[in-house]
């Protein structure tokens, strides 16, 4: 079944026996290495919501929340100034791209700001908790924003000015929201575990396209790779689940090194840029993974704190270059390298 044919709703398409079933998963990966500890803190207000962290264009200023404020963190510098303050909320998502600045809160709260001028505007969008926030450019123009809200709500806009594009009625909260990099596809997770595939229609609406039951459990996270052809989902029960959105078949499925249930839950996740070819997820708490996206069947596992110890992951992000993958957590930021030789190397020892 070629999904990109037929953009309209089908069926659900449930949870099935991955590509890479049989082959175990190596985790012998040498991908990134741990260069800088920041002594930078974060605040998570949501003890699930971990997507709390991001990167401006420049490669190296970090925003975070904490309490009622939003702060940028050069890595260069060591400076961590204050963003924005008096926030009526403290924030629970956040995002930036192209000189803007948004964070959703608490009974709908939400505040978009120009970083370049520093104006910024507080609105109320939606009934519930603001589970996640996100910016991308419609047809490479005007930049939009989607709002996903704990009312079973997504919400479509412009910014700076919140004009309502569309609004998106779901069967069950969507706790994430992540769109295509060619800005044609919608992916939403749900509290019910199952995936929602969108594709925008000729009038610039997302419409259903279909659905994937991915867990049984809340899927958290959700993100797309830079072809926009393949997708991860991250979930409660500590799963990683892979897509292409060619076939109904799970591309590839990641388990955690974690036994604890609730420390294992996978909470964010997100796709390297360019020839990189790397998939980035958090754990609860203290783990990070790496995978090779080139062939699924490598990965590299990083603990970020003692082994008597356990730290809460705030939220990752890679830098817009890929060189550099950030993770937050409570009181630190910890900076990694990406090998990029080696990421520029397949096997054969072909430069790319």
């Amino acid at each position: 079944m070629i999904f990109s044919q037929r953009p309209y709703f089908e069926k659900v398409i449930e949870s099935n026996q991955p590509k890479n079933a049989n082959k175990p998963i190596q985790n012998d990966g040498l991908f990134v290495s741990i260069t800088q500890t920041h002594l930078v803190s974060t605040f998570i207000h949501h003890w699930q919501l971990r997507d709390l962290i991001c990167i401006l264009d420049d490669n190296s200023t970090i925003i975070h929340p904490r309490q009622h404020a939003i702060y940028k963190y050069d890595t260069k510098t060591k400076e961590d100034l204050k963003c924005q303050g008096d926030l009526p909320f403290t924030p629970t998502t956040i995002d930036t791209r192209d000189g803007y600045l948004v964070a959703g809160g608490q009974t709908g709260m939400l505040m978009v700001k120009n970083l370049v001028t520093g104006h910024y505007r507080i609105y109320r969008l939606g009934g519930g908790m603001n589970n996640s926030v996100r910016l991308w450019p419609k047809n490479n123009k005007k930049l939009c924003m989607t709002v996903c809200n704990n009312d079973q709500s997504v919400y479509i806009s412009t910014i700076p000015g919140v004009e309502k594009i569309q609004t998106l009625d779901m069967p069950s909260v969507i706790n994430h929201c992540s769109i295509s990099p060619d800005g044609k596809k919608l992916l939403m997770v749900s509290d019910q575990g199952t995936v929602y595939l969108y594709y925008m229609n000729k009038a610039g609406l997302y419409k259903e396209f279909t659905r994937y039951k991915v867990s049984e459990e809340r899927c958290l996270s959700c993100a797309w790779n830079q072809s926009s052809d393949t997708f991860a989902v991250a979930s409660q029960d500590g799963f990683v689940s892979v897509y292409n959105i060619y076939s109904s078949l799970r591309l590839a499925q990641f388990g955690s090194s974690e036994t604890r249930k609730t420390k294992k839950a996978a909470r964010c996740i997100q796709f390297s840029s360019g020839p990189m070819d790397l998939l980035a997820y958090s754990e609860h708490v203290s783990n990070i993974y790496i995978v090779d996206t080139r062939t699924f069947e490598t990965r590299q596992i990083i603990r970020l704190s003692p082994e008597n110890e356990d730290h809460p992951i705030t939220g990752l992000t890679f830098s817009p270059d890929s060189r550099s993958l950030y993770v937050g957590l409570q009181d630190r930021l910890i900076e990694l390298n990406v090998d990029t030789c080696q990421r520029r190397q397949f096997g054969g020892g072909r430069l790319i």
